[in-house]
């Protein structure tokens, strides 16, 4: 499987997710790392949850929310394929086209 698709499979499934505790779960099983805000007095705004995988780190006010705001941010990183939404896959499913029939294809033009 493609980095691509890895990112785009696992935000669907974090998006897919109806409670807390399943995208939780879910997010450490694939390799994720969540970090707990470490109070700072004068500054609350760094007092934010940080959600990191794949590359990606978000940050959100709650566990939930850093993990909404990564699967969120990963399904937009994501390029798609322009008639059905999905992702963009290297080989798309086809090969290469045999040389004779691309001669024969560029000398009909």
């Amino acid at each position: 499987m493609t980095e691509t698709v890895r990112i785009y499979s696992a935000s669907q499934d974090l998006l897919g997710r109806k409670w807390t505790y399943g995208r939780v779960v879910l997010f450490r099983s694939l390799g994720g790392t969540l970090r707990a805000p470490e109070p700072v007095s004068g500054y609350p705004e760094e007092n934010c949850w940080q959600a990191d995988l794949f590359g990606i780190l978000r940050t959100g006010d709650s566990c939930d929310a850093a993990i909404l705001a990564w699967a969120h941010a990963a399904n937009d990183s994501v390029p798609l394929q322009g008639t059905d939404g999905r992702p963009d896959c290297p080989y798309s499913g086809q090969g290469l086209a045999p040389t004779k029939l691309m001669e024969n294809e560029i000398g009909k033009g």
